[in-house]
C-alpha cells in the first residue's frame, strides 16, 4: 500500500507537470473540450458563449457527415482506380515504345515533337503504341456488369462527384447541415478549458456529459457523436446484459472443449461414442491432447473480437 501510494503521488505530480508544460499547453487539443449529449436547445453558438463566458475562443458544432463521408469515400476509391489505370497504361505504353525503338522506329527527339504537336491530349500519346482493346478496363458489376474503359469512366465519374463533395462540404462549413448532439469548444487558455471540463455544465443528469479534453482528431469516433443521453443509457444496459449472457453461455463451448481431453469418461457417460475406441491411438492422442488446447485458444481469441464488434469495450465518442 505504501508503494502504491508513493507511485500514485509521483504519477499525479508528473501528469500535472506535463499538462502545464508549454509544449502541451500551447496545443489546440489541450484548450479544446468536447461536450457530448448536448440538448438541442444548446446547439447554438451564442447560447454556448453566454454559458461559458468570454473565455470561449471558437465553437464547432458537430454535424451529420454520413452522406458526405459516403461521397468522399466513393470519390477516393474512383481516384485510386484512375491512378492505378493511368499507371498501368503508362507501363504498357512504355514497354511498347521500347520495343518499337529497338526495331528502328523514330528517334526520341522525333517522338517528343510528335507528343507536343500531334498527340497533346492526355491518353493519345499512349494510343501510338497501345491498341484501344489493350487499355485498362473493368466491369461496373462483378461478372455481369458492363465492361467500360477505366480511365474514361473514372474521369467522367470524378467530374460528377467532385462538385457534389464541394457543395456538401460547403453546407457543413456554413452549418446548413443537420446538427448532432456534440460540441467542440476552444478556450483561450488551458486553465479555462480545465475549469469548463470539471464544471457542471447542465442541471439535468447525463446532459452535456461525458466530456473529453486533449483529444486528437484521429482519436474521435465521429459516428458516435450523434448519440443522445437516453441512447447511451440504453446501450449501457444492453451491453451489460449481453456480457452477462455471454459469460453464462460461453461456459458451454468451454466445458465441451475441456471434456474432449477426458474422452474415456465421455464414453462411459455416452455409450454411443464407443466407436472412438476404434480410432488409432496416435490420432486419439492428438485429439485428446492437442485439440482441446487449440479449441480453447480459438475461443479465447474470439471473445475480444465479439466484444469489440458489439462495442462492449469502452471507446472514446
Amino acid at each position: 500500500m505504501f508503494m502504491i501510494t508513493r507511485e500514485s503521488i509521483f504519477y499525479i505530480n508528473l501528469r500535472q507537470a506535463f499538462l502545464m508544460s508549454p509544449l502541451y499547453a500551447n496545443r489546440l487539443s489541450s484548450r479544446t473540450v468536447l461536450f457530448t449529449s448536448v440538448p438541442d436547445e444548446y446547439l447554438d453558438e451564442g447560447k454556448l458563449r453566454r454559458m461559458f463566458g468570454s473565455h470561449v475562443r471558437r465553437v464547432w458544432i458537430a454535424t451529420d457527415t454520413k452522406e458526405l463521408e459516403e461521397l468522399v469515400k466513393e470519390r477516393d476509391e474512383i481516384s485510386l482506380k484512375l491512378e492505378g489505370a493511368e499507371t498501368k497504361l503508362c507501363k504498357l505504353a512504355n514497354e511498347a515504345r521500347s520495343k518499337s525503338l529497338k526495331k528502328g522506329a523514330a528517334s526520341h527527339e522525333e517522338e517528343q515533337v510528335g507528343m507536343n504537336n500531334e498527340y497533346s491530349v492526355s491518353g493519345e500519346v499512349a494510343a501510338r503504341y497501345i491498341k484501344p482493346k489493350d487499355r485498362p478496363t473493368h466491369r461496373l458489376k462483378p461478372l455481369i456488369g458492363k465492361k467500360v474503359d477505366t480511365i474514361n469512366w473514372s474521369r467522367a465519374e470524378l467530374q460528377k462527384l467532385i462538385p457534389k463533395v464541394d457543395a456538401e462540404q460547403e453546407k457543413h462549413r456554413s452549418f446548413q447541415a443537420k446538427k448532432v448532439n456534440s460540441v467542440f469548444i476552444e478556450f483561450t487558455s488551458l486553465v479555462e478549458a480545465q475549469a469548463a471540463y470539471q464544471s457542471l455544465a447542465h442541471h439535468q443528469v447525463l446532459h452535456m456529459a461525458p466530456r473529453y479534453t486533449g483529444l486528437n482528431p484521429e482519436e474521435v469516433i465521429w459516428s458516435n457523436l450523434r448519440i443522445k443521453w437516453w441512447e447511451r443509457v440504453i446501450r449501457s444496459f444492453g451491453t451489460t446484459g449481453f456480457v452477462v449472457a455471454l459469460i453464462i453461455f460461453w461456459s458451454i463451448p468451454v466445458a465441451f472443449t475441456a471434456s474432449i481431453s477426458n474422452i474415456n469418461y465421455l464414453i462411459q457417460v455416452l455409450p454411443w461414442l464407443s466407436f472412438i475406441n476404434s480410432i488409432p491411438k496416435v490420432i486419439l492422442g492428438v485429439v485428446t491432447g492437442l485439440l482441446p488446447s487449440v479449441m480453447l485458444a480459438v475461443l479465447m481469441a474470439l471473445l475480444p473480437i465479439i466484444l469489440r464488434r458489439k462495442n462492449c469495450i469502452p471507446k472514446l465518442p
